[in-house]
Parts: structure tokens; sequence; C-alpha cells
């Protein structure tokens, strides 16, 4: 070891120790340009080249900076900028948006120097994204669980006051002295309370363990409960298109299946801020259109036939570079604070717990769709 060690020269030496470290290294000098990025430095901040002689803010061109709270951080904010200018600026976390499109968590701290005639910044940078992302999924579920809680006792006391209702309701409906017109407005309003009594169970249902609870249901059915579940949420300028088909039972779990459809169609919804068409389409496809839709599935698992569900939109598209990654856990292209990157992923392993296939296809400018594939018959429930 020490005898390879004397034959190399030492500026080789000390670049190959830094290149070997796991944390990015970065140098930048006086004049606000790198002078010095290892290999961890370049794999971290999506650099296939040396970033040396670059200056600071032509770099940053192809980079969004956000603070914790989701606040863009401008150039002349930017805490390497702070420290060259002799502020002490402490260590950090920073949200990163790559040029590719990929967002991290790192946490940078810089010190300035002065050393043998050169001045300027000295960084070190750690990739915080697991950890980070982890930390937020955990904080989610314990949310969502709280959410869950809080939907089941509010609808609990709804149902109590929606009884009140409709026995006061009945009452009025059986009274002789009550107008032919009235009796008839009455019974409307009972059919309404009937729905929105059924429309709070599903939602308590919705918010339930994961455990699968399979049974025969249509399809069809839990499309339009669904859609009546979002129906508040549909813009004005969203026009809702249906193309049910005659379909076989299916052996589901329907709350699951509901929460795909949901997630799918609030998807389509954030596609199309200033409004546009949303279309639902199911029909049946048999084993041979399965082999052509995914050649590489494992061909012993199909068996037909195949119910598809697909959810289109006119919206703004996916970019072909991103398709890719739209059902990774926490990939989100939406603002910081604005969604939490799990739709898609929930959705997929839902699906693949039915043993179904979901895919997508999609237009940046013309809009995506996804259609998601059910086998007609139940996950097997053997071990």
């Amino acid at each position: 070891m020490s005898s390879i060690a004397g034959r190399l020269h030492p500026d080789t030496l000390l670049h190959a120790l830094l290149d070997s470290v796991g944390v990015a290294l970065v140098v930048i000098d006086s004049q606000g340009r790198f002078v010095f990025t290892n290999q961890a430095a370049l794999r971290m901040l999506g650099s296939a080249k040396s970033m040396n002689g670059i200056s600071l803010e032509e770099w940053r061109r192809d980079y969004v900076f956000r603070d914790p709270q989701g606040r863009p951080i401008p150039t002349e904010k930017a805490p390497i900028i702070r420290a060259l200018a002799g502020e002490p600026v402490p260590p950090q976390y920073m949200d990163v948006t790559l040029p590719d499109g990929r967002r991290k968590w790192l946490h940078a701290a810089g010190h300035y120097f002065s050393v043998l005639g050169l001045t300027g910044v000295f960084v070190i940078i750690t990739d915080e994204t697991e950890e980070i992302e982890l930390r937020r999924a955990l904080e989610l579920a314990q949310r969502t669980e709280a959410l869950g809680l809080l939907i089941g006792g509010l609808a609990h006391d709804l149902n109590n006051m929606l009884f009140v209702v409709s026995q006061n309701l009945y009452v009025a409906q059986t009274d002789a002295g009550v107008p032919e017109a009235v009796r008839a407005r009455l019974g409307q309003t009972t059919a309404a309370l009937e729905r929105a009594s059924a429309l709070g169970k599903r939602l308590v249902r919705h918010n339930r363990a994961q455990e699968l609870h399979i049974c025969l249901v249509q399809i069809n059915d839990l499309v339009n409960v669904v859609l009546e579940l979002v129906h508040p949420l549909l813009k004005s300028r969203v026009r809702v298109h249906t193309e049910l088909g005659l379909l076989p039972l299916v052996e589901v779990d329907p709350s699951r299946v509901e929460q795909v459809l949901f997630n799918l169609i609030l998807n389509a919804l954030d596609a199309m801020p200033e409004g546009g068409d949303l279309t639902l389409r199911t029909e049946v496809v048999e084993n041979a259109a399965m082999a052509e839709i995914e050649a590489d599935v494992d061909k012993g698992r199909r068996s037909p036939p195949f119910v598809c569900i697909t959810v289109a939109d006119t919206g703004i598209g996916i970019p072909e570079e991103l398709r890719a990654s739209i059902f990774d856990p926490f990939f989100t292209t939406k603002p910081a604070g604005k969604g939490s990157g799990l739709g898609l992923a929930t959705a997929q392993a839902i699906v693949r717990q039915h043993n179904g296939y979901i895919k997508v296809q999609s237009v940046p400018g013309s809009g995506s769709k996804f259609s998601v594939y059910l086998p007609q018959r139940g996950p097997s429930t053997a071990p």
C-alpha cells in the first residue's frame, strides 16, 4: 500500500481520495466559479461532465432551488453566494429539482477559506432524499390515520343527524294535511338523504385498513360511485363523458378499486387546470389483446377475460422522459406542498394486488390515458 502511494503524485493521490468518499465535495473560488467537484458531487447533482470553470450563476440556471417551506431561493439569496460575501451561513436543507426533472433533498454546509492565495467556499453536500421522504411518508401515514378517525367520527355524527331529519320527513309525509306537491318534494328530499348516508359510509370504508376484502362486483357501479364522490371537485369547465360497456362481474375489493379510480381522476383534474374533457370507459379485453398490451408479462398469470377501465383527460400530458418515473413512490411534478407523489404508486400497488396491470399513454399538450386491466377472477388466496 505504501509503495503504491509513493509512486503517485500527491495531487493524484488527493484527487483519488476525495473521489472515493460518499459525500459531495465542491470548491468555488472568490469569483464564483467551480474549481473542484469530486465524483460524488457530479452524481448527486446530475452532471455528466466536469463543472470546473463554470460560473455558479450560469450553473444555477438549469436547477430549481427551494427552501424547506417550498419557497424558491433566488440566486442573490443562495447560501453559497452569501458565504462568498463573508456572511456566516449555517448548514441547511434544500429541495432541488435537477435538469432531468428529478427532485432531491440535499443538506449543504459551506465553509469560507483562504489558503495558499486561493479564497472561496468549500461546500460539503449530502443526499438526504431517502431519509426525508421516508419521514414524510410516516407523517403522511399518521395524518391519514388521524383523518380516517376524524372522518369516522364525523360520519357517525352525521348519520345521527340524518336519521333525525329523515324521521321528521317521514312524519311530515304521513301527515294527512300535507299537499301532494309538498309530499312529492319531501320524498325527493328523503331520497337525497339516503344517498348522502350511503356516500358517508363509502367514505369511511375508503379510509379503512389495507387488507383486501374480495367480492363479486359490477365495475360500472364502482365507476358511478366514484364519479359521485368527486362531483364536488369537478371544475365547471371539465366535461365528463362515460362510455360504460357490458361487463361480467369481477372479483375485487370494491373500496380499493374505488381508491384507484379516485386517484386517477384526481390526477386527471390536476392535469386540466383550465378545464377539458374527462372520459371514463369500461370494456372487456380478451387474452389475445392483452398479449399486445404487455408482451413481457408472465403469461401464466393471465386469466381471460380482463376488464379494462380507462381514465382519459385532455390535459397537459406527461413528457416522455418522465413517463418511466410516474409510478415511483414520492415522484411528483407538482409544486412543494401540492402533492405527496403517492397517488399513482398506490394505484399501481392496488392493481398488482389484484393480479392486474396499469398502463399509461400520453402526448404532451394533448392529454393522458391510464388503463387499468383487472382479471375477471380475483387474486389468488394461495400463499
